[in-house]
């Protein structure tokens, strides 16, 4: 993903750790560094370079070849296939050993560090089979050279997609896409034409939607398709791979272009041989495939006739005893974060992090609340693992609850906190509250 003013967004892993690190450049054995397995890393890095090579460029008409960088969240020890500009990492048996820096956020993402923009990758991230593994590799690789596409864009939060209509109208469309991605011919042109009902449909309800979700869409919805393509998965594959993504989400406002992305693109590339030549940062993929294929009758009073067919009833029941238990989940989030004591802490010190997509819930205007985030900033670090925090960006604020909160604050329930040399935690204005202050 890419690194802004406020936060270092990861795809597909996320990792919030901290720990004592080895030597710069120095591994603790010749045969590691940290916990990564440096002839392990080397194939990998043969692995990927086989992959990319063999794609030459034809995907996206650049290469995905280029620097990568697999780090040990634990010691944060780094192994680069390459080395750095400014000399950093030290060469050792065919791959490049040294320390990731402890104000530099770790995720599967693409980076600039040491005057190299890195494909960054997490060590533990890389195991299990090799498909998935290559299709991260490249997933990550292509957001490393997405500037040079023009397609590096990344918008507002699609908080539409937290609502029991968004979601059921957003489920839908997959349904049908999954459907049609297994077909051919006309059934699956008819396929195509009910995902485009239930997409009118959603953006009927919510006028906004169209413009926010095409940002996501392209910047990690074209990633996960290209780490697919790359990685050979067949039309088969990648429906497997969405239901399996389906089944382990618990919010759609950050992560649904997982799986709108990857169905779009294949999709177009069984109706078009040129279709990624006129991807620009505004294209709606929707509307692409909608034009190839000569569909101009998807009309949204359609929709809920058609959802019959795409277990459209049971889903219904299913969102709406989801939203009763995610207005009790807000109201506990109230409790303690709103109306309880707090600790606060400043956003706009914040140089970089990291948070889980999948974990990300939109609460009152203008205000999030993350239960997996990492915060480093001129203060030090906030991490929150299975816990709670609420972000208002209006404000400028976070805020995490006091509950369980030892006496020198360093922890709480779900949270720990890590203070930067001279500053400190003092009372706040609000009896109760804390706040992270500069001595």
């Amino acid at each position: 993903m890419r690194v802004s003013s406020l936060m270092l967004c990861a795809a597909c892993t996320w990792i919030v750790a901290c720990g004592p690190a080895p030597g710069p450049g120095v591994p603790p054995t010749p045969d590691v560094a940290g916990n990564i397995d440096l002839a392990q890393a080397e194939q990998y890095f043969r692995e990927f370079d086989a992959m990319c090579e063999e794609d030459g460029g034809r995907l996206w008409g650049v290469s995905f070849c280029g620097p990568i960088v697999i780090v040990d969240p634990a010691t944060r020890a780094a192994v680069g296939n390459r080395p750095d500009t400014q000399g950093v990492l030290t060469g050792h048996e065919g791959v490049f050993v040294g320390t990731l820096p402890e104000e530099m956020g770790i995720a599967n993402t693409a980076v600039e560090w040491a005057g190299t923009r890195w494909t960054m990758l997490i060590w533990w991230s890389l195991g299990g089979e090799a498909p998935a593994r290559r299709r991260l590799m490249a997933h990550e690789a292509f957001h490393r050279v997405q500037p040079e596409l023009g397609l590096d864009v990344f918008g507002e939060m699609n908080a539409h997609l937290a609502s029991t209509d968004g979601r059921f109208w957003m489920q839908m469309e997959w349904n049908a896409l999954q459907r049609a991605l297994l077909m051919n011919g006309e059934a699956r042109r008819g396929a195509v034409r009910d995902a485009q009902r239930f997409r009118a449909a959603r953006h009927a309800r919510f006028p906004e939607a169209a413009g926010r979700e095409i940002p996501l869409e392209l910047f990690e919805g074209l990633a996960e398709y290209s780490g697919m393509r790359l990685a050979g998965y067949t039309d088969e594959r990648v429906v497997d791979a969405v239901k399996a993504k389906r089944e382990s989400e618990t919010g759609f406002v950050r992560s649904f272009a997982y799986v709108s992305g990857p169905l779009y693109g294949y999709l177009l590339d069984g109706s078009s041989d040129d279709w990624r030549g006129g991807v620009t940062s505004a294209t709606d993929l929707g509307s692409v495939l909608a034009e190839v294929l000569d569909i101009d009758d998807a009309a949204a009073d359609e929709a809920q006739r058609r959802a019959v067919a795409y277990d459209g009833d049971a889903l219904r029941l299913a969102e709406t005893e989801r939203e009763r238990e995610q207005s009790e989940r807000r109201a506990v989030w109230r409790a303690a974060l709103v109306d309880g004591p707090v600790l606060r802490v400043d956003l706009t010190a914040v140089s970089s992090g990291s948070f889980d997509p999948n974990a990300v819930f939109p609460f009152d205007e203008g205000q999030t609340v993350y239960t997996f985030r990492k915060l480093i900033a001129e203060w030090g670090v906030l991490t929150v693992e299975d816990g709670a925090i609420l972000e208002d960006d209006g404000a400028g604020r976070a805020f995490v609850s006091l509950s369980g909160a030892v006496e020198d604050f360093s922890s709480g329930d779900g949270w720990t906190l890590k203070l930067a040399e001279g500053w400190s935690v003092a009372p706040a204005v609000r009896a109760g509250d804390v706040e992270v202050r500069e001595d």
